[in-house]
């Protein structure tokens, strides 16, 4: 049996004095949290750091452009983009004699297309080798050849819509022997890919009016906040 010696002893060992004490755990204040997660390389991210770096608002939607014009979605939808100038050059060599109203049609999707193929290789490349040389968009020189391609195109588009919107009321797409006949899917293939380069620059200015006056109104937040 035990005597009243060895409970004491059993119970001088389990007490809290002779218990090795560990420190918890430092989890840090809330101090340590005002930096923020760390930020990593998105497109989201580029456009917030336009809007804090940013003087006014033109200059927010010039590096707002700049910045999405250098994403990698971009590149990609350069990529997919290749396929409508090889479209037009396609459908503009095999209808090339079938639009007699306005001969130019044809020969407009054949030039546009060329040279927009083109282009898009160039800037490609030009992408390719600052990715390559870990250059980025504001600090990559500029190539002379694609603004010279950049001019000539515009030129040449307006000059498409002269010739394509000018004839919208009398072509004639069912009688290839009347003096207005035009293919029709010449003709419609080029009237709405015209008409979808002005629907696409629509959204685009839409977009960048709606980033610009969410980043606006959040900054005068902010500062309102701080005030």
């Amino acid at each position: 049996m035990s005597t009243e010696k060895d409970v004491e002893a059993a119970a001088s060992e389990l007490s809290p004095t002779n218990v090795d004490a560990e420190e918890p755990p430092s989890y840090g204040t809330v101090d340590d949290l005002k930096d923020g997660p760390p930020s990593y390389y998105s497109l989201f991210g580029d456009i917030q750091k336009a809007g804090r770096e940013s003087e006014g608002n033109v200059d927010f939607a010039k590096k707002v452009s700049t910045a999405v014009a250098g994403s990698v979605g971009c590149t990609i939808s350069m990529v997919f983009m290749l396929a409508v100038p090889i479209a037009m050059i396609a459908i503009g060599a095999k209808y090339l004699h079938d639009c007699p109203i306005q001969r130019m049609i044809p020969i407009y999707l054949v030039v546009m297309g060329c040279f927009t193929v083109v282009k898009n290789l160039i800037g490609l490349g030009e992408r390719c080798r600052n990715h390559r040389e870990g250059e980025t968009e504001n600090n990559a020189k500029p190539n002379p050849l694609d603004g010279i391609l950049g001019c000539f195109i515009f030129a040449w588009f307006i000059a498409g819509n002269v010739w394509i919107y000018s004839v919208y009321t009398t072509v004639n797409m069912s009688s290839s022997s009347d003096a207005n006949y035009c293919q029709p899917t010449l003709y419609l293939f080029a009237f709405w890919v015209t008409t979808a380069t002005y629907i696409f620059i629509g959204l685009m200015i839409c977009c960048c009016c709606c980033i610009t006056c969410a980043f606006a109104t959040n900054a005068s937040k902010f500062q309102n906040t701080e005030s």
